[in-house]
């Protein structure tokens, strides 16, 4: 018996090409597998924090849309990160030139919001985790919610239990 008859079938049982094809879907189907199964699974203890965001020239339209008790979000991911505990405004201060001068100087109509955020932190050995995103001082995220969407910097992250 060959191993290739007259209509191109393989033992006679099937088509070269059709042969090919499903081989081709069987990897693309193994590798789909392995990388979805190839998750991290997280070791981390989930504990009460408390992430203090400041968000840095803002009209006062939005200060007064920041509430207390209110929801946050991330802006890109929509995951929940906490609620608002805390909220403190100050002016904006800025460094403008006056006279040849640089001096710093309080910006007409703007403000700097610092809010507490009471979360849920994953805490690793090496970073926290708030809903799903790597949470340190220094990082900027989008905040958001129903009333108000803007930039926050992280200024503290701490463990409240």
């Amino acid at each position: 018996m060959k191993a290739l008859d007259k209509r191109g079938k393989l033992f006679g049982i099937i088509n070269l090409i059709d042969l090919f094809v499903l081989l081709i879907i069987g990897a693309i189907l193994i590798f789909g597998i392995s990388r979805m199964g190839s998750g991290v699974v997280s070791t981390a203890e989930t504990k009460q924090g408390l992430i203090t965001y400041e968000i840095s020239d803002v009209r006062d339209v939005t200060v007064n849309q920041i509430k207390v008790g209110d929801p946050v979000y991330h802006y890109d991911k929509g995951t929940y990160i906490g609620d608002i505990s805390s909220v403190e405004v100050e002016p904006f201060r800025d460094v403008i030139d006056y006279n040849g001068r640089w001096i710093e100087a309080d910006v007409p109509k703007k403000f700097v919001v610092t809010i507490g955020v009471t979360a849920d932190l994953e805490e690793n050995k090496d970073f926290y985790t708030a809903g799903g995103e790597q949470t340190r001082v220094g990082i900027q995220y989008r905040l958001k919610n129903k009333n108000f969407a803007s930039f926050g910097t992280v200024i503290d992250v701490s463990i409240t239990e």
